[in-house]
């Protein structure tokens, strides 16, 4: 989480003002509207609601089984790059998924 701390916090400090946060407090009300927090979410609200994944890729591996038997007609997923990261942190990021992650997954007939 440390990792992504200062990228997680520089998107929301831009996005949440707009109300462009897709967390939602214990009674369902989305961030931002009447009733439900309005700060600015830190990456510990983010990685409680699963909304950011943080960890090693064994914590990857299973986040992403839970989602795989939750919706078994799940083809892809999508690896947001968050604004502000480096390029070649990213791409790091990406190899460790390629390397770690993805053979989890493998064995499928297209």
């Amino acid at each position: 989480m440390e990792r992504l701390r200062p990228f997680h916090d520089e998107r929301f400090k831009w996005f949440a003002p707009f109300g462009f946060v897709r967390y939602a407090d214990e009674e369902g009300r989305v961030w931002g509207t009447p009733g439900a927090p309005a700060r600015t979410p830190k990456i510990e609200d983010g990685v409680e609601q699963k909304a950011w994944i943080c960890g090693p890729p064994s914590h990857q591996i299973k986040f992403l089984k839970e989602v795989e038997a939750k919706y078994p007609g799940l083809e892809n997923i999508i690896l947001h790059w968050p604004e502000g990261m480096p390029r070649d942190e990213y791409l790091s990021q990406l190899r460790i998924f390629a390397e770690e992650v993805m053979p989890a997954f493998g064995g499928r007939q297209e």
